[in-house]
């Protein structure tokens, strides 16, 4: 069976806005809705960052921002319980500032 290269053999023949305009569709095929957490599953996440702090342990989070589920990993440096957000350090030492309402998963590692 012949090996077809889609879209891409035909970017060639396309102008240069239809070409964004079908980049930025392929990006709203790629959007996802946040997950719906029950408050047993905040109070998992709840008690795994508060422990992985104290111990100064690595985690794995996924993050719900801009439509998109991305994972970091990192040391939480601080923990606002107040202003209801965690400094993670990832290992490239970037600092992210995450708020609780943004973590869909923990894993301590």
């Amino acid at each position: 069976m012949a090996k077809d290269r889609g879209t891409i053999k035909w970017s060639s023949l396309m102008l240069p806005e239809h070409v964004e305009l079908l980049k930025e569709l392929w990006k709203e095929d790629e959007k996802v809705t946040k997950p719906l957490l029950d408050p047993q599953q905040i109070e998992v996440i709840h008690n795994d960052l508060m422990e992985a702090y104290r111990l100064r342990k690595y985690v794995t989070l996924s993050r719900y921002q801009n439509a998109t589920i991305s994972h970091l990993t990192g040391l939480i440096t601080k923990l606002d319980q107040y202003g209801y957000e965690i400094v993670l350090q990832t290992e490239d030492h970037n600092r992210h500032r995450i708020p609780f309402q943004q973590i869909t998963s923990l894993i301590v590692n």
